[in-house]
């Protein structure tokens, strides 16, 4: 009897081990999948230049000098059912000055999406944290104070039009409470409808355009000329929300 059972329980040891290797490789293959998420600053389709003069829908002049803005809660979609990325870092600052700040990758569980969403700002919660470390450090240039919290996204720059004594314009959009909170949810759908299947050991790129000259004409029509300079929470910095929210596409989708 003692024999039998010894041979039951190695046989019990050995079929378990088996089934722990076999998911092991099971979860390696889900995680050989790779996407590149690439953000591209771009206006009217056009990728952004510094100092480049480029005309709004009202016809006015204005150059870039810095755009940032915050993503969070990254999500891929398939057919509205969003699929959160485990390992994605909480906060990410998208700065156009930066290159390496505006791709990364991410490992999904699942193999099929035809969309992407994820959230521009940074929540409530974070917000009356103060300040903090990483891409919330305060030395990012994003935070103004614990009572007013983090920019969700900034956007810089000059124009003939500016009522501003030197011409520039200034956007800080921020406010995290409220009517006028100013985090947006983003989503954005794979053109023509398509259903992408990731493959193993492939990689696969998503290109999200994120097209500045929104900012101007979107849900609202805010001019340079009428608004030149906005450093704080209110209706104000909303309407710019909306129309940032606006400005994001995927323009394309290639696999290597």
């Amino acid at each position: 009897m003692k024999a039998g059972s010894g041979y039951i329980l190695c046989a019990l040891l050995f079929l378990l081990c088996s089934c722990q290797k076999e998911l092991k490789n099971d979860n390696s293959t889900l995680k050989s999948n790779t996407v590149h998420i690439v953000f591209r600053p771009v206006v009217k389709g056009q990728p952004l230049l510094f100092n480049q003069p480029y005309t709004n829908a009202f016809g006015e002049d204005y150059t870039v000098t810095a755009f940032r803005f915050y993503i969070s809660a990254l999500s891929l979609k398939n057919n509205n059912t969003g699929f959160p990325v485990t390992s994605e870092v909480k906060y990410r600052l998208a700065d156009a000055a930066v290159g390496n700040t505006l791709s990364f990758a991410i490992s999904p569980d699942q193999n099929t999406f035809n969309g992407l969403s994820f959230q521009l700002g940074v929540d409530s919660i974070d917000n009356v944290s103060g300040a903090q470390g990483d891409d919330l450090d305060p030395a990012r240039g994003m935070f103004w104070t614990w009572n007013s919290g983090y920019i969700m996204a900034k956007l810089e720059g000059a124009s003939s039009y500016s009522t501003v004594p030197n011409g520039n314009f200034t956007y800080h959009i921020g406010g995290f409470s409220g009517e006028n909170k100013t985090m947006r949810s983003i989503s954005v759908s794979v053109p023509q409808g398509r259903q992408i299947t990731l493959k193993d050991n492939r990689i696969t790129t998503v290109f999200v355009n994120a097209d500045i000259d929104k900012w101007f004409d979107g849900a609202h029509a805010l001019s340079i000329a009428s608004n030149a300079f906005v450093h704080s929470p209110g209706s104000l910095a909303a309407s710019y929300a909306d129309n940032y929210a606006g400005m994001f596409s995927i323009a394309s989708i290639t696999e290597e």
